[in-house]
């Protein structure tokens, strides 16, 4: 099975999570970093066509997911088939805080491009127990 993690990082703390990874990874970049940017212009999508597993990833910004990996999600085609898992980062140590917003976005999006999720974790960047949650969610992710 071919996999690989499609992230957004714009402070290195998703990166640094996707880099713990032993999975192939590539980064979306946008023409701005700017997390209040309305219009959003794509300069590198990951090309997953051939990819079986995909693993999204991208911070949370203002109690949602970051609008660059929004945009790159709904620039998508049909996922149907793939296997999905979801994580997030961000500052608060509660999920409601951002975290599981976040991923409600995200995993909609997947529907409407008929994917599926099969795992999706939230890693809440001020928690005691973000290492824990990190190894955890790796092993659990990378299980085929």
């Amino acid at each position: 099975m071919e996999s690989m993690i499609v992230y957004y990082s714009k402070t290195q703390n998703t990166e640094s999570v996707v880099k713990r990874f032993d999975i192939q990874a590539k980064m979306i970049k946008a023409q701005s970093q700017d997390p209040n940017q309305k219009h959003i212009v794509l300069l590198e999508k990951p090309d997953i066509r051939n990819v079986d597993h995909i693993i999204f990833a991208c911070p949370v910004h203002g109690f949602q997911a970051c609008r660059i990996m929004k945009a790159y999600l709904e620039s998508l085609d049909d996922l149907r088939g793939k296997t999905i898992d979801l994580f997030v980062t961000h500052h608060f140590r509660f999920a409601w805080l951002g975290g599981i917003q976040a991923l409600k976005q995200m995993r909609q999006i997947i529907h409407k491009k008929n994917g599926v999720v099969r795992h999706e974790r939230s890693i809440n960047w001020k928690s005691h127990k973000r290492e824990s949650d990190i190894q955890e969610m790796i092993q659990l992710f990378q299980k085929e």
